[in-house]
């Protein structure tokens, strides 16, 4: 039997959605009323889809608390006198110059202007608004935090372009290396989330050198979960609405735009695949522009990658060209014909017993070759041409570094170490004593005495100038052995010389 006095159902309240991310607002007044009407007044604030979080203080000791607690609070509403007639001000200077955060909007706040004038406390104090208690209503509160939230974020997108700019100039100085290039790509990743407004995160995956589309690995990565998400599979961080996107964009070569994200492959001219850049939780609607850009993007950044990648193919293939020619000349007698260098190198490693004098032969005339690269850094002996000379090292032979034969890896260590002393004095590395390989001492000393040699500097002469680097630059009982054999050393080099 129906009830005609029944009450009709009550519509379901849907639950308000809460914000994921907050900006937080630090409130420093001695007044708990003060705390509780102005988080009663921002309770429903909402900007770019994040809310409020308010952290409370209630003198200056406590203020420089939470504001070291919390470096990356985007507002500080902060009351005048409180303990003192100056204690909120002094906490605006704590802020700016002994701490040296210049990102936060300090809002002055007080009940008592006469106490701080607005004009002094403007020119005095690095401050972003000044306002009086009775005139600060909600409408205006709400107002003053909105317009200092929107120059919160633009400082913060300025800063953050900043720390990706750093990270692309520190990187550009080395573009060759494969490290310094994924560096070079994580400042571009961060300077692109912030100029297309700020995204939360963004990922920069690579596909392995197998192109399978399942094998796109994490090489840059900004934003929220970025440490945890660098060296994972694309595919284990990306959220479930991106993931279904993924096959998709590597087949068609595209971009794809979400309802909050975009995902992007990135075409590579010299692997089976390129890359996939994603990023997600933009603050405002992406404009043509935007997408424009981050077109450009996609279309460019695998290309510097790809250079990267040949270089170091080109290096293997010049190493491998390196260690065929020192297999020929290892065979013996070839490494010593016609180049009386390699011949005092031998008779110096047999001298103090070194297990592998082929070795070192074919070594010291690749040695030999390649200094002659920086022969003219040599006239000046100082700090600054030694890491000249070092990088030029590092940078033109890099292909040597890719060697598999121990001739190879014996010359290209003794140009790395072609600086180094024994008593430790010496560049790039300050290496000691027996730090600084034998190979490499009896490489760089077999061509110092070939110079002397060839300048016909007589047998005294030359030994005065070894004994005076005794304990300073080559190891003791090289020394010895060529002040003992100095004339079957100088015989050998001269019946090799012709």
């Amino acid at each position: 039997m129906n009830n005609p006095y029944m009450f009709a159902d009550e519509p379901a309240v849907q639950a308000k959605k809460l914000p994921e991310d907050y900006w937080k607002v630090l409130i420093v007044d001695d007044e708990p009323e003060v705390h509780a009407v102005t988080k009663l007044a921002l309770s429903d604030f909402s900007f770019l889809g994040r809310g409020l979080k308010f952290y409370s203080a209630y003198s200056g000791e406590e203020a420089r608390e939470l504001v070291n607690e919390h470096p990356d609070a985007a507002i500080v509403l902060l009351d005048v006198v409180m303990e003192t007639d100056d204690a909120g001000l002094q906490v605006a200077r704590y802020i700016r110059e002994e701490v040296h955060n210049r990102f936060p909007r300090i809002i002055l706040r007080t009940g008592q202007p006469g106490q701080a004038p607005e004009r002094t406390v403007i020119i005095n104090y690095d401050i972003n608004d000044y306002k009086s208690k009775t005139e600060l209503t909600a409408q205006k509160l709400f107002t003053t935090v909105m317009s200092s939230l929107r120059s919160y974020r633009d400082i913060m997108s300025i800063d953050q372009s900043r720390q990706g700019l750093e990270k692309v100039i520190a990187a550009a100085t080395n573009l060759y290396a494969l490290q310094s290039m994924e560096s070079f790509v994580d400042g571009l990743v961060q300077q692109l989330s912030w100029v297309l407004g700020g995204a939360r995160e963004t990922f920069y995956a690579v596909a392995d050198r197998t192109g399978r589309s399942d094998k796109f690995e994490v090489k840059a990565a900004y934003g929220r979960d970025s440490d945890e998400a660098l060296g994972q599979a694309i595919r284990s961080v990306l959220p479930r609405d991106a993931l279904a996107e993924v096959d998709q964009v590597v087949r068609a070569q595209s971009v794809y735009y979400g309802e909050d994200f975009a995902l992007a492959y990135c075409r590579s001219n010299s692997q089976p695949q390129g890359a996939l850049l994603f990023l997600r939780g933009f603050s405002r609607t992406l404009t043509e522009d935007d997408k424009h850009l981050l077109q450009l993007f996609a279309e460019n950044v695998q290309v510097a990658h790809d250079n990267v990648i040949s270089w170091q193919d080109a290096d293997r293939f010049l190493a491998t060209m390196a260690d065929e020619w020192m297999t020929e000349l290892s065979g013996g007698e070839s490494a010593r014909a016609s180049n009386p260098v390699a011949s005092l190198a031998h008779q110096l490693s047999e001298g103090v017993k070194h297990k592998d004098t082929t070795h070192v032969m074919a070594a010291t005339r690749l040695y030999h070759q390649a200094e002659g690269m920086f022969q003219q850094l040599q006239q000046e002996n100082t700090a600054a041409t030694i890491a000249i000379c070092q990088q030029r090292i590092n940078r033109s032979l890099r292909a040597l570094s890719e060697s598999k034969h121990p001739a190879t890896q014996m010359a290209y260590l003794a140009l790395r170490e072609r600086s180094e002393r024994w008593d430790g004095m010496g560049l790039p590395s300050g290496k000691e004593g027996a730090q600084i390989a034998m190979t490499s001492q009896i490489i760089q000393l077999a061509g110092l005495l070939g110079n002397w040699l060839q300048q016909e500097l007589g047998e005294d002469a030359i030994l005065a100038r070894l004994d005076s680097e005794r304990g300073r630059y080559f190891a003791p009982e090289l020394l010895d052995y060529i002040q003992s054999h100095f004339a079957d050393l100088a015989t050998t080099y001269k019946k090799q010389q012709g």
